[in-house]
């Protein structure tokens, strides 16, 4: 196999496109197919009309006519119309993904740090960058393409400084020397569905080193242009596809890592129960049509018709011969066995995907909201799954720190050295209904068996930002109370030796 190297050193375009784009090992995604799965109006109980064809329904039975005047008879035929069948799509699949998201991601990380007084000024920068590119809510977006696309790409830049830095060095002095940096870091996703395709190219030991994106945009003249790039940990490079392949020039983005942070799966989340919603969905559509043209009941009469008796609500048909009778025509065991199979499927469906039915029918029978243990014991299965899935989305967390860290130190010289040494550690916080007192309960305990330190112990609890200043204002309102409670025992002294006076 060639290496990257080789490769971008062909001199024609089109073979080194080629090359790149054969690096990858893994199956590309087929965005068509998981966007049809995604978007309900796509299912093919809505398009297939192939496999649900229209209903074809006689609203004139064949006629066997006698012309009066000839005598001849002839067949006028049925009058017959086609109409569209109920084509019931289900949301499954995002319902799923979104619910999975939400447990995974739908409390923010934690970044576990113990920095030295050096590193304190990048830790609060890193924090900064967190929330100025809005990370929390990116991280669903990520989480939920990675699920329902199979891959993911989180591509960060420079821009011009907008005042970040110039906030940032309000909180925090000397963030950087006597010229201000000149950029601040962004980022943008890629994936299947935004019409990006990715080639992410490993080496032999299996590292990625470079990844390559194609995607299509379209000049003032409404022309449809191919576009091409590849990130390395050096360079950018990019070329465009109108007629031939041209280059657009490369650059070097002056990161020390490379700036792509890259997660794929071998299938979507639910490629396992797709044909249990396919069912579903067929069996809804069906039963709905029976309901449209058998849910009012058909009379059956049996005899000869002698009369009629009675006005339109209490109205009488007199029936005569042998085994004269009326009845209405009724099917009573179908809606329990409709009913029973179409339970059974929304039960495999989330079950075999670990995920809650979270729905008001599903909740209102268990009394008192659940909270601290008794949560964790009721979406058990949930965490667990939460726990495997992290394993990759762990691991994309760590890296996009790790790369944060380093990029903060290019693009600010101030903080270039503390980047080497300091150690973030991500921590993934399922999400979990939060009992603020059984935490403050449980902090006190630790802290008081000496078993947490205050820090650990308000860290624990997780409802401040800046631990260290929230140490400090304890610390200053215990000296005030200490300093409070001396000035009352001096008063009450002072009061009792007034007093041990005047008696004598």
């Amino acid at each position: 196999m060639r290496t990257l190297e080789e490769i971008l050193a062909i001199p024609e375009i089109e073979r080194k496109i080629y090359y790149l784009k054969k690096g990858r090992k893994t199956e590309q995604p087929n965005a068509h197919a998981l966007y049809n799965d995604w978007n309900p109006n796509k299912h093919e109980i809505v398009i297939d009309e192939e496999k649900y064809p229209k209903i074809k329904i006689t609203t004139q039975p064949e006629k066997r006519i006698t012309d009066p005047t000839t005598g001849k008879e002839y067949v006028e035929p049925a009058v017959r119309k086609e109409v569209d069948p109920n084509r019931i799509a289900l949301p499954i699949e995002q319902d799923i993904v979104n619910i999975q998201t939400a447990f995974t991601v739908g409390t923010e990380p934690v970044l576990d740090c113990q920095p030295d007084e050096s590193e304190e000024s990048l830790l609060s920068t890193l924090k900064q960058v967190f929330k100025k590119n809005k990370l929390k809510y990116q991280n669903k977006k990520v989480v939920r393409a990675w699920l329902a696309e199979q891959e993911v790409a989180e591509y960060w830049y420079v821009v011009k400084d907008d005042g970040f830095w110039a906030k940032l060095k309000r909180k925090i002095s000397g963030i950087f020397g006597k010229s201000k940096p000149e950029y601040r870091l962004k980022s943008a996703i890629w994936s299947p569905f935004r019409g990006d395709k990715l080639y992410p190219f490993f080496n032999d030991q299996g590292d990625l080193v470079a990844l390559s994106r194609e995607y299509k945009k379209k000049d003032l003249n409404d022309v449809e242009i191919t576009c091409f790039m590849t990130i390395t940990k050096d360079m950018v490079y990019q070329w465009e596809l109108t007629s031939s392949w041209s280059d657009k020039g490369s650059f070097a983005h002056g990161f020390k890592k490379m700036p792509v942070i890259y997660m794929y799966r071998p299938e979507a989340y639910c490629e396992k129960i797709k044909s249990l919603r396919v069912r579903l969905e067929k069996l809804l559509s069906n039963y709905a049509d029976c309901i449209d043209y058998h849910f009012f009941p058909i009379l059956m009469l049996f005899g000869n018709v002698e009369n009629f008796s009675g006005e339109f609500k209490n109205r009488v048909v007199e029936l005569t011969g042998q085994g004269a009778n009326a009845q209405y025509l009724t099917w009573s065991q179908v809606p329990d066995t409709v009913k029973f199979e179409v339970e059974t499927l929304l039960s495999q469906i989330y079950g075999l995907t670990n995920t809650p039915r979270i729905s008001f029918d599903s909740l209102k029978g268990t009394g008192n909201a659940v909270s601290g243990v008794t949560f964790d014991y009721v979406f058990m299965s949930t965490h667990l799954n939460v726990e495997n899935l992290n394993e990759t989305v762990g691991e994309f967390m760590q890296r996009r720190v790790n790369f944060l860290v380093s990029a903060l130190g290019s693009v600010n010289s101030t903080l270039e050295e503390a980047s080497e040494t300091i150690d973030v550690d991500v921590q993934m916080q399922p999400y979990k209904l939060e009992d603020i007192k059984d935490k403050i309960d449980t902090a006190i305990m630790a802290k008081d068996g000496e078993i947490w330190s205050q820090q650990r112990a308000i860290t624990f609890v997780g409802n401040v930002d800046a631990v260290l200043d929230e140490i400090e204002a304890i610390k200053e309102e215990q000296a005030e109370k200490q300093k409070n409670d001396i000035e009352k025992q001096k008063q009450l002294s002072s009061l009792k030796s007034s007093s041990s006076k005047s008696e004598e």
